[in-house]
């Protein structure tokens, strides 16, 4: 009995690690966006808030509920870093190529360019 308990703890454990990994904006995975090769990337601290939200444009539209990354259920996502978010970018297949500045309604954004790795890159 305790052995299909341990089991179970390690399933629901390792299923939760890979959920973790997965990547969702406007409820579609990271991964499946076919034709897509280039995304940019926002991330903000709300006032107060000590986690990042994180926005990704793979030209869906403007809205931040269309961009905010979220998990398979549709609930946003929140980060220690952004460190933390270009690593799970990287195992999700995406290398940073640039980084610029854009300034919106009188506030400066940081935003990151990503390109879809090719299966030779890396």
């Amino acid at each position: 009995m305790k052995n299909i308990i341990l089991m179970l703890l390690l399933f629901l454990g390792v299923g939760n690690m890979l959920k973790a990994q997965q990547v969702y904006v406007n409820g579609k995975p990271l991964a499946s966006l076919r034709g897509m090769n280039y995304i940019a990337l926002k991330a903000e601290k709300a006032w107060l808030a000590t986690r990042l939200s994180v926005f990704l444009d793979y030209g869906q539209g403007e809205s931040s509920r269309e961009q905010e990354v979220t998990d398979a259920d549709r609930k946003p996502l929140f980060f220690k870093s952004k460190v933390e978010i270009f690593n799970l970018l990287d195992k999700n297949g995406w290398d940073l190529v640039d980084t610029y500045e854009e300034i919106k309604e009188g506030k400066t954004f940081i935003l990151h360019i990503f390109r879809r790795r090719t299966p030779s890159t890396k």
